[in-house]
């Protein structure tokens, strides 16, 4: 028996090694699913905290030295995980610290920035007359400036060629190529900035050069960096919400009067562009039916009325047909050098034919205005370009006085009515600071994995 039970025995052992081998197997199989299991959930779940992190850090971009507790109130986040998601931001080389500017007694609150050594950005805007490059920081600090003459009427691709010599221009003098994150242009024609492409530029001479031209890809093979397109209204608002008067504002109605007119909206602190991004053709409002014709190929719009280049034709015609001004002695008769500005300065000194023009341009602004403000109801309007910068508030009175006489009295009253300060580059500068807004997330990515292989 014991020499049958040896076997047995022997072979049970086998069969208990084997048994404890495919058990030991089966543990490791049943552990590694459950890893390759668990690893769709961390992944996931850093996913969410990447896409917290960023949304994050817009606010923290979009709001100047926003503190911990006003971040937690916009979030509806508690302070302690508002507080472990900034942390988390700053040791990730993205957030500072800095004291917040405080007029109350007692400790002042924190607040936080990006780091301005995130990167660079350049800004361009390309104007009918002038362009302008800008670089910035991503905070929006200006390092350089440049304006040279667009001179359109020497073709589309001369212009564009000059504008991109300008821009390498800008990236050598400041040495910012290795941190260049990427570019940002302003166009004054019709734009659709989700393509990034001009869709038609509508003035003298202009409309068949410029029709579907990929600007922004054009600008991405040139430099090989990120870039947007926008209009030029728009991205001077920009400016304006950020860098000037719209900082303390959270719905507005900006308006630009230039050699075209332009506007946009800020609701709740947003630019609304509407359903098709188009949202802010003041100057394309019919004033009168049966007007002049308009480079749009519509009649009676603002813009071919009270632009400032409607206003230079009218003036310069005037003088021609034998009218005295006192412009002509400033531009020393050569009527091609007159301008808005030289047209406003004779207003002030009681000339005229200047007075009346302006008082027209100003009137018909005035009249189209009343509608948007009885339609809007907006609580601040804010005027930009040559017109008003020029003007001053020589024109703003005019201004005030027909929106009084226009509007209905409350939409009136609680409309203010305010010069932007911000100088003639506002448009680069807002070109700028939106392709800042579109690399967040890019520079987060780059962050996040420097301070994982760190």
């Amino acid at each position: 028996m014991g020499h049958e039970e040896s076997p047995v025995h022997s072979k049970s052992l086998i069969i208990g090694k084997e048994g404890a081998h495919i058990v030991a197997r089966k543990s490791r199989n049943v552990a590694s699913s459950a890893t390759q299991e668990q690893q769709p959930q961390r992944r996931n779940k850093r996913s969410k905290l990447a896409q917290k992190e960023m949304r994050l850090l817009a606010l923290i971009h979009e709001n100047h030295d926003v503190s911990r507790l006003e971040l937690a109130k916009l979030t509806g986040a508690s302070a302690g995980s508002m507080t472990a998601m900034v942390h988390r931001l700053i040791g990730k080389g993205l957030v500072v610290e800095s004291a917040k500017n405080s007029s109350n007694l007692g400790r002042k609150p924190v607040a936080l920035r990006l780091r301005r050594d995130l990167g660079y950005v350049v800004g361009v805007d390309l104007g009918s007359y002038l362009t302008r490059v800008v670089v910035a920081d991503v905070l929006g600090n200006v390092s350089y400036k440049s304006e040279i003459e667009t001179r359109m009427g020497e073709g589309r691709d001369t212009v564009i060629a000059r504008t991109f010599s300008a821009v390498h221009t800008a990236i050598a003098e400041t040495h910012v190529k290795g941190a260049l994150k990427g570019i940002g242009m302003a166009h004054s024609g019709v734009i659709d900035s989700r393509k990034g492409m001009v869709l038609c530029f509508p003035r003298p001479g202009q409309m068949t050069q410029w029709r579907n031209v990929p600007l922004k890809d054009m600008l991405e093979q040139e430099f090989g960096v990120p870039s947007a397109l926008d209009d030029s209204a728009r991205m001077m608002a920009v400016a304006e919400r950020h860098f000037g008067l719209g900082r303390e504002m959270n719905d507005f109605l900006f308006i630009e009067v230039g050699m075209g007119i332009g506007a946009s909206i800020f609701i709740d602190g947003r630019l609304y562009r509407g359903p098709g991004g188009s949202a802010g053709e003041f100057g394309h409002m019919t004033v009168e039916e049966n007007g002049p014709l308009c480079s749009c190929g519509n009649t009676g719009c603002l813009e071919a009325m009270a632009s400032c280049g409607a206003i230079i034709h009218a003036v310069k015609n005037a003088v021609k047909h034998g009218v005295n001004s006192k412009v002509t002695e400033m531009v020393d008769g050569d009527l091609d050098r007159i301008s808005v500005e030289a047209i406003a300065q004779a207003a002030k000194e009681n000339d005229t034919l200047s007075f009346r023009v302006l008082h027209e341009a100003v009137s018909r602004i005035g009249v189209i205005l009343a509608d948007v403000i009885n339609l809007l109801n907006p609580s601040f309007v804010v005027f930009a370009g040559p017109l008003f910068r020029h003007g001053g508030d020589f024109l703003l009175d005019q201004l005030k006085d027909v929106i009084r006489r226009r509007a209905l009295e409350k939409s009136a009253t609680e409309a203010k009515l305010q010069i932007s300060r911000l100088g003639s580059e506002a448009a680069a500068l807002g070109a700028a600071r939106f392709m800042s807004e579109q690399i967040l997330e890019s520079l987060y990515q780059e962050k996040v994995s420097l301070h994982r292989r760190a």
